[in-house]
């Protein structure tokens, strides 16, 4: 009679731990510059340039000019402080996957949750540019 129980139970504890926890992140959405969802964006090269363009929304620029739009899962207020440094985690590789959940850390203040990233085209990024350069801090 006990075999079965603990049978049942291992099954129980194995499924909650292969779950993921309530609230936690299980991917991010990936937008190509068509505005199609994609399962992965390949990355020319590395980032030179980022604008916060309010404190949900930063703009990253590669050194080949292509530009991405980060949008948080909620409103990031530590990136309402002006100057203030943040990092993309984990850090930039060659290719980024729907599968993958990614994190804004500031250098203060708790992470914030990546919910979508979407590569936009040259006209969309000079708005957003300059969206951010007239944000009132």
């Amino acid at each position: 009679m006990r075999r079965p129980v603990a049978i049942a139970l291992s099954i129980l504890i194995g499924a909650a731990i292969a779950s993921p926890a309530m609230g936690e992140p299980t991917g991010t959405e990936l937008i190509d510059v068509e505005g199609k969802s994609v399962d992965g964006l390949q990355l020319r090269h590395d980032f030179d340039a980022g604008w916060v363009i309010d404190n949900q929304n930063l703009l990253y620029r590669d050194t080949s000019r292509a530009h991405y739009l980060v949008t948080l899962q909620e409103a990031c207020r530590q990136l309402d402080v002006r100057g203030r440094r943040f990092h993309f985690f984990p850090s930039w590789s060659w290719r980024v996957t729907a599968s993958q959940s990614y994190e804004i850390r500031p250098e203060a203040g708790p992470r914030c949750d990546v919910a979508r990233i979407e590569m936009v085209d040259g006209t969309r990024a000079s708005t957003l540019r300059a969206e951010a350069d007239r944000r009132i801090w």
